[in-house]
């Protein structure tokens, strides 16, 4: 009943939770990007700072 290759408690091998990793980080940067360029974008539009 016990696989060696599982990952617990996932239940995922170790090459699918290093590639569930790597889609978690790039998403996380990805939204960053996107975030960043949402703060120039409105205080380009509105400085806030000024």
């Amino acid at each position: 009943m016990s696989d060696p290759n599982k990952v617990w408690p996932t239940g995922l091998t170790e090459a699918e939770s290093e590639e569930v990793h790597r889609h978690l980080i790039q998403g996380t940067q990805i939204f960053g990007m996107i975030a960043a360029l949402a703060h120039l974008l409105a205080y380009i539009y509105s400085p806030w700072l000024k």
